[in-house]
């Protein structure tokens, strides 16, 4: 398969595009057959080797996907091979397949493409995790979103909206 790799820290520009091997699924994984990736800013982080997780070299960032369900290992239930899905394959997405644990892959609407889908898993569970664990947000309280404009940001004005919050945000 091809798959972006990293072989050094660096910008994303050094990564290469090449040849690699097939990853087959283990016990309680499930292999993604990629349609999309997200680009979220801790991947590039992890490229220059600025991040809290630095893998050993090669490796292939992106950790959040969307594809279809391609193979399944062994006590994998509830996903078949055709299964339309997003997931967080905690490293590995930018290739032609990736692996996930299955219980960080997730159904997609029939109607979402797999460029929004793969788009929704971090940053959506980041900030409703936010709203509903780390604080209780009510309807009428005012929500400062700083960063707005970036993947979180922008769930995190949508999903307070929808609570009934009221929004300030900022970009820079």
């Amino acid at each position: 398969m091809k798959a972006w790799r990293v072989h050094g820290w660096g910008e994303p520009e050094t990564m290469l595009f090449e040849e690699t091997a097939d990853p087959s699924p283990g016990a309680g994984q499930v292999r993604i057959r990629n349609c999309a990736a997200a680009l979220n800013f801790f991947d590039i982080l992890q490229v220059q080797g600025k991040y809290q997780i630095k893998p050993p070299f090669p490796f292939t960032p992106g950790a959040e996907v969307a594809g279809y369900v391609d193979a399944v290992g062994d006590g994998v239930v509830g996903l078949k091979p055709g299964d339309r899905v997003m997931a967080m394959p905690h490293g590995g997405g930018f290739a032609e397949f990736s692996i996930a644990p299955a219980s960080s892959v997730f159904a997609m609407p029939d109607d979402m493409s797999f460029a929004e889908a793969a788009a929704m898993p971090i940053v959506y569970h980041t900030s409703y995790f936010a709203f509903t664990h780390r604080t209780e947000l009510k309807p009428g309280e005012w929500v400062l979103v700083h960063a707005g404009a970036s993947g979180v940001g922008m769930s995190a004005i949508q999903i307070a909206k929808a609570m009934g919050a009221r929004m300030i945000a900022t970009a820079g």
